[in-house]
């Protein structure tokens, strides 16, 4: 499943880390693309109207089932709902400094009445998926904020270093469809331009890294990573020690891995998991040693891919850095 992100960075929405409430201003929001506000009452409350596949919004049933694509249970939603939620995000202290803990505070609010959200649906084991990224894209965490009587989410989090950051909430609200909000927060006193900390990603001249013991081979062919296509991305474990294929990945997230595919310039997001999926099932371990992404990448350019895997109880996390290509366009190796 991928989401189209108008990032707020980059139309100076920049929310000082200073101010108590960052929340994207509504009027702006409506003009961006694909935001469109649904003609309804405004009074009027959430509908179910049928079942969402979280990760294919275009997978719609009328009546509950699993998403022929990924296998995931389908959630209640509302197919014709394309109006954005709001994320209403408090900080204390309101403005962090790097190596202090912070205290977020989660409101989605509903893009008719204002009213806070309370009811949500559990996607890949959790009710909401938080991803924390430093704008240079050197830092990354993904995290699951815990869920309040009075429909708030609250997570305390170290930023670890100064400068610019975006806080990417991913949740999918009852009545409504998949949602993606972007917002973004700058350390204290920190005067860095935010230009200046757009990364300039290099691709990886090699796709085999190691870590905790494990070594993962991402399979893919560079000139086959094309905008607009439908990707498999074939990942392979083995134990860095023997050389042995790795057996007893365990579940993660509803999966045996799950990854994360940011452009370089945060204006395009794919959450992607394997194609064997667990949710609805008891299995907790044996994974691997293939695991096989589906990912569909908007547009092209580099893009860095967070791949995350747990094993003998250990949580796992490698970069990789990739250029994708336009259709018929020459692929130049780095």
């Amino acid at each position: 499943m991928r989401y189209a992100i108008a990032l707020l960075l980059g139309l100076g929405l920049v929310v000082s880390a200073q101010e108590p409430v960052l929340i994207p201003n509504r009027a702006a929001q409506e003009s961006l693309p694909g935001t469109a506000r649904p003609l309804i009452d405004p009074n009027a409350p959430s509908t179910t109207s049928g079942y969402i596949c979280p990760m294919h919004p275009n997978e719609v049933k009328a009546e509950p089932g699993k998403c022929s694509i990924c296998g995931m249970t389908l959630v209640p939603g509302d197919p014709m709902a394309t109006a954005d939620y709001v994320m209403r995000v408090t900080m204390a202290p309101r403005a962090p400094k790097p190596g202090q803990a912070v205290k977020f505070r989660f409101a989605a609010l509903h893009p008719l009445t204002g009213a806070v959200v309370k009811d949500f649906a559990e996607v890949h084991d959790r009710l909401f998926h938080l991803f924390i990224v430093s704008r240079d894209m050197t830092q990354w965490s993904h995290v699951h904020p815990e869920l309040q009587q009075d429909g708030s989410f609250i997570l305390e989090h170290t930023i670890p270093t100064a400068g610019h950051w975006a806080l990417f909430s991913d949740f999918m609200p009852i009545g409504g469809g998949p949602q993606l909000i972007v917002t973004p927060f700058s350390t204290a006193g920190y005067e860095g331009d935010l230009t200046a900390s757009i990364p300039a990603l290099m691709p990886d001249t090699s796709f085999t890294k190691t870590a905790d013991g494990v070594t993962v081979s991402l399979q893919v062919t560079p000139a086959k990573l094309i905008s607009g296509e439908e990707t498999d991305i074939p990942i392979h474990f083995t134990d860095e020690k023997t050389g042995e294929p790795v057996t007893n990945l365990q579940r993660y997230l509803g999966a045996f891995g799950h990854a994360m595919m940011l452009s370089d310039d945060m204006t395009e997001h794919v959450h992607a998991h394997p194609e064997e999926m667990l949710e609805g099932t008891a299995v907790t371990e044996g994974g691997g040693p293939d695991l096989t992404f589906h990912a569909l990448f908007p547009k092209p350019g580099v893009y860095r891919i967070w791949l995350q895997y747990q094993r003998n109880g250990r949580l796992s996390t490698i970069p990789f850095t990739v250029r994708v290509t336009r259709p018929g366009e020459t692929f130049a190796a780095p």
